[in-house]
């Protein structure tokens, strides 16, 4: 039996072992190379004031455009120097109409998108003196299913020094991502390698999953043997050369150690990656946008008026929303953000806890509040990483149902900033613990949180080092070997 489990273990390692390295190496890249995405505020300095007078009213701009399908949601914005009402309407995207005529606007060409890609570099302080546009469906850096409902897309390179190309939704004109050149170059290396997100193989999505979700569970079960075939060799009294390992080779006594050291860590690492992939539909934490529409309530005509516009400075845009059925204006800024209710009284602390304890009961009416707080920080839930930052405050409401679901209230933007149930909770610790160790002593000292990830990260990539080394040199042997009995049976 231990001789089948040595040799399943070293086959499946020759098979994988440099896979699991590459994501091991991506990984570390990881830590301080996101992949590719425009920030909020980069989106808000990249567009031009809004004008504060001579614009039609949402319910006037839709009714001129024609609009038949009703509304659930309004932003307003500058597309170039046109200030633009961007409305949703239940099908992919949003539909771009002039805020000054009503007319609706036709799909972004090549020589306008130009002209917008060097409005916004100029905002964004980047030279774009002979910029270059190229519609596409997708590219390695739009492959992600959020781009889905703004595709096609054109794809604006600047030719500046630092390689930036902007991303714009052809139907409305939004900036919806750029990159550069040294982000794509690390992100070969990080996050495509990581995740496999090769595009031509990440088009399939099905395909890709079940190649994800098969080499990670069997990588998972190579480490797993090599944990008990190590275990087995272990002596802690010692061998007879005094020695806790029976293993003489450089190579073959450092992935002994390294196993006994590391190995555990990286089980775990791609025990939880694999449980990422959803196997046997593992239930996932609920994304908090399938929560926004329930939270908004019954379907409302939209506004007759606007709030002043003058009272955010330089306002970039204004988005309509909704809180069970009652209308919030919020103004935007790229430093600050200001809400107001439907009839334009400013809200300075944004919803008050009755007005979203209220918001939350209309959301379950047949359960109860159990319990609720307000959050100036984090919990073990509701907290932030290297790249994503949370608002605050927060208020953390909890209901009296089977899964002990609990809601993050943003009060400034009257949204619901997370969800969290059983399943999310579990998810929490069995992915984002294992797998990005955001343990409660790490999260609030990111340095030592990044030692510790880049030291087991070493450690279980030099395992898988001397693995692959061991590997390669059996091939070698068994070539050589093959090699000589061909030689040998010539006559």
């Amino acid at each position: 039996m231990k001789r089948w489990l040595h040799l399943i273990h070293r086959w499946l390692g020759l098979g994988l072992g440099l896979l699991v390295l590459a994501w091991l190496v991506s990984g570390l890249v990881m830590l301080w190379v996101p992949r590719p995405q425009l920030q909020a505020t980069e989106v808000l300095q990249a567009l031009s004031p809004l004008p504060t007078q001579g614009l039609l009213v949402p319910a006037q701009a839709f009714e001129r455009a024609g609009l038949s399908v009703p509304a659930t949601g309004a932003r307003l914005s500058m597309r170039g120097e046109e200030p633009v009402w961007l409305f949703q309407t239940g099908g992919p995207g949003w539909q771009p109409v002039s805020a000054v005529s009503g007319q609706r606007l036709p799909l972004l060409q090549e020589g306008q998108v130009l002209a917008l890609a060097r409005t916004h570099a100029a905002a964004l302080g980047i030279s774009a003196a002979n910029p270059r546009a190229e519609l596409i469906q997708q590219d390695q850096w739009s492959i992600y299913g959020r781009f889905n409902p703004l595709r096609p897309l054109w794809r604006v390179a600047l030719q500046d020094e630092a390689g930036t190309e902007l991303y714009y939704a052809q139907a409305s004109g939004e900036l919806v991502l750029d990159t550069s050149r040294w982000e794509r170059g690390w992100n070969w290396l990080g996050t495509v390698t990581h995740w496999l997100y090769f595009t031509p193989l990440r088009a399939y999505a099905g395909l890709w999953r079940q190649l994800v979700l098969w080499s990670s569970g069997v990588a998972l079960l190579l480490c797993s043997l090599g944990l008990i075939l190590g275990l087995q060799r272990l002596r802690l009294r010692g061998y007879a050369s005094g020695s806790v390992s029976p293993y003489r080779g450089r190579w073959q006594r450092w992935h002994h150690l390294l196993g006994l050291g590391a190995g555990g860590v990286l089980a775990a690492w791609l025990f939880s990656g694999w449980l990422s992939m959803d196997p046997w539909g593992w239930p996932s934490s609920n994304p908090k946008d399938q929560t926004q529409a329930p939270w908004q309530g019954e379907k409302q005509a939209l506004p007759a008026e606007l709030p002043r516009l003058d009272l955010l400075p330089g306002l970039k845009e204004m988005e309509w929303q909704r809180v069970q059925g009652q209308s919030f204006w919020r103004l935007k800024t790229e430093q600050q953000s200001l809400l107001l209710d439907g009839r334009g009284k400013v809200l300075a602390h944004g919803l008050s806890e009755a007005q979203l304890l209220a918001a939350l009961q209309a959301m379950h009416p047949q359960q109860q509040i159990r319990s609720h707080d307000w959050l100036s920080g984090p919990d073990l839930y509701y907290y932030g990483l290297r790249h994503q930052s949370r608002s605050f405050p927060v208020l953390r409401a909890c209901l009296a149902d089977a899964g002990a679901t609990c809601y993050y209230l943003d009060p400034q933007a009257a949204r619901i900033a997370q969800r969290v149930d059983d399943y999310g909770r579990a998810d929490r610790w069995l992915f984002n613990a294992l797998h990005r160790w955001d343990w409660p002593p790490l999260q609030a000292m990111s340095w030592l949180r990044d030692a510790v990830v880049v030291a087991w990260s070493l450690a279980a990539a030099g395992l898988c080092l001397a693995g692959c080394v061991l590997g390669w040199r059996r091939l070698r042997l068994q070539s050589v070997r093959k090699t000589n009995k061909a030689k040998e049976s010539k006559p």
